[in-house]
């Protein structure tokens, strides 16, 4: 009887549990969808549009002159035929922040337990920064899915050490590389912990001795992995040796500032500004608080059901039976990543940017739901958990209702209807074409060569910008203001010069646009 009654208990916990995942899951598409249209495709939206529609040759030649390695615009060619609006091209991203939401919560059970993988699950869902980024049609909401299942596969193959599991671990990781190159941080850390426990003479069989076919087998993952990515592994190393604008060299090296504007990115999303100040503050503190907390291991030890270590009931098979060893998992894969990206920017050349950290937010999220799940009382726990993701969903509100993306859409329409026929629209830099190209759909000329940055080619880009304009009575300058593309206005100066500025309008977010009329054009006709 007590068999029974035990079974249905765990019945129903499981059923309780499957429900709740469901409601998470809910939750994360429909804060992912809610508005996920409102803003206009921005650059880099547009220039993944532009790789996606090309045939795949020739994507892959286009991407390999990129910064980013191709898959996320391979994924993206397959997905455009379901059509290219905003809402449609950004719903891609939104796929990998839903199963992101679900993996969290495996990989939360898998070093934890189930319900601290719930509540990093929760967090994740309402996270503000994870929801930006599952709402632009950029690959960083993949590799951050991509990333947190090569763990967890990477977690599972060495506790089952099977063919399958093994497989989906080689193919999800070299899909995280060929997604972005920052999942060589993931991998990196993976490595090294599995080394710790090599050390630690956990991968040992039974009888005590060393499970050499599973150590073999990782060998063979990873050498598995380079195989795969060795046609893609001289254009890796392009943007980290030679100089040039790849990646966000032009930025200059990030200050240790950087890094604690990172978290707190991860904490309220990119709309700080925007909360109101109480509110943010208890943010910081609550997060901060439960980070700290899931740091400590031992905290609460012998308080009953949610207090620290005795609370942890992991598979007998697990590799990993400290609650210590967990949290020194994810505080590495936390701290190495953001640690050598800052110092690489500052030895080698700048590769720090907040949008590439994505996927080190789930460490952090799963030390904080570690943290509330110490909380040895169910009531304050709850209330804590709640506390937080309201915080969160303030952070969710304030970046619906901030703009801050250029609006391509409006200056596009309003474009087409204020130029000539004959008139040229001069981008500087050029490559804003492809944005305004995305709503005027080619309509009117434009022109976007001018070498950059042009203080750099300084006489060279006034030839073509004089070769450009010849013959066209009026010239529109679509100017990104302050940028470092013409930081000294070069483009502007020389144009005020030759011809006669009859107009200006402010383009929030991008910069100013100028009609110029083209008296040499009109004299030499």
């Amino acid at each position: 009887m007590s068999t029974r009654l035990t079974r249905l208990g765990e019945s129903h916990r499981g059923l309780v549990g499957a429900l709740g995942l469901l409601v998470l899951l809910a939750l994360a598409t429909a804060l992912r969808l809610a508005g996920i249209g409102a803003e206009s495709i921005w650059l880099d939206e547009a220039t993944s549009l532009m790789l996606a529609r090309m045939d795949l040759p020739e994507l892959i030649r286009t991407a390999s002159v990129d910064v980013h390695p191709p898959l996320y615009y391979i994924l993206l060619h397959f997905w455009i035929p379901l059509g290219e609006s905003e809402a449609v091209l950004r719903g891609l991203s939104t796929v990998a922040g839903v199963l992101n939401v679900w993996v969290l919560y495996r990989l939360g059970r898998t070093l934890f337990d189930a319900q601290t993988g719930w509540i990093a699950a929760a967090l994740l869902a309402v996270s503000p920064l994870h929801i930006w980024y599952s709402q632009e049609a950029r690959m960083y909401a993949w590799v951050a899915a991509l990333m947190s299942g090569s763990i967890l596969l990477a977690l599972w193959f060495w506790r089952r050490g099977d063919g399958l599991t093994w497989l989906g671990y080689v193919l999800v990781t070299a899909a995280a590389i060929y997604t972005h190159y920052y999942a060589v941080f993931g991998i990196l850390v993976v490595n090294l912990f599995f080394l710790y426990l090599w050390v630690r003479g956990a991968l040992k069989r039974r009888g005590g001795a060393p499970d050499g076919r599973l150590v073999w087998g990782w060998i063979a993952a990873q050498v598995a992995v380079f195989v795969l990515f060795i046609p893609w592994l001289p254009l890796f190393l392009v943007p980290i040796t030679v100089g040039g604008e790849g990646w966000v060299s032009f930025v200059g090296k990030p200050s240790p500032e950087a890094l604690a504007q990172t978290l707190v990115l991860y904490m309220v999303g990119s709309a700080r500004a925007e909360y109101p100040v109480l509110v943010r503050r208890l943010a910081y503190v609550l997060f901060v608080g439960a980070f700290l907390l899931g740091l400590w291991p031992r905290w609460g030890a012998g308080r009953g059901q949610g207090a620290g270590i005795k609370d942890r009931t992991p598979d007998p098979r697990s590799l990993i039976p400290e609650e210590a060893e967990a949290l020194g998992f994810c505080l590495a894969y936390l701290v190495l990543p953001l640690g050598i990206a800052w110092v690489a920017s500052q030895v080698l050349k700048p590769m720090y940017s907040a949008r590439y950290m994505l996927p080190f937010l789930i460490p952090f999220l799963l030390i904080v739901a570690r943290g509330l799940r110490k909380v040895p009382w169910v009531a304050p726990r709850a209330a804590l958990l709640v506390a937080l993701l309201v915080v969160m969903g303030v952070g969710v509100a304030a970046q619906a209702r901030t703009m801050d993306k250029p609006d391509w859409r409006s200056w596009s329409a309003k474009l087409v209807q204020m130029a000539r026929e004959d008139d040229l629209l001069l981008f500087v830099p050029g490559w804003h074409i492809k944005p305004f190209d995305y709503y005027a759909q080619g309509k009117l000329h434009r022109f976007g060569g001018v070498p950059l940055p042009v203080d750099r080619h300084r006489e060279q880009a006034l030839k073509v910008v004089e070769e450009a304009i010849a013959g066209y009575p009026r010239v529109w300058l679509i100017w990104e203001t302050p940028h470092y593309t013409d930081r000294d206005a070069v483009v502007y100066h020389y144009l005020r010069e030759h011809c006669r500025q009859v107009a200006e309008m402010q383009m929030p977010l991008m910069g100013r646009i100028i009609l110029f009329e083209n008296s040499g054009a009109t004299g030499g006709e």
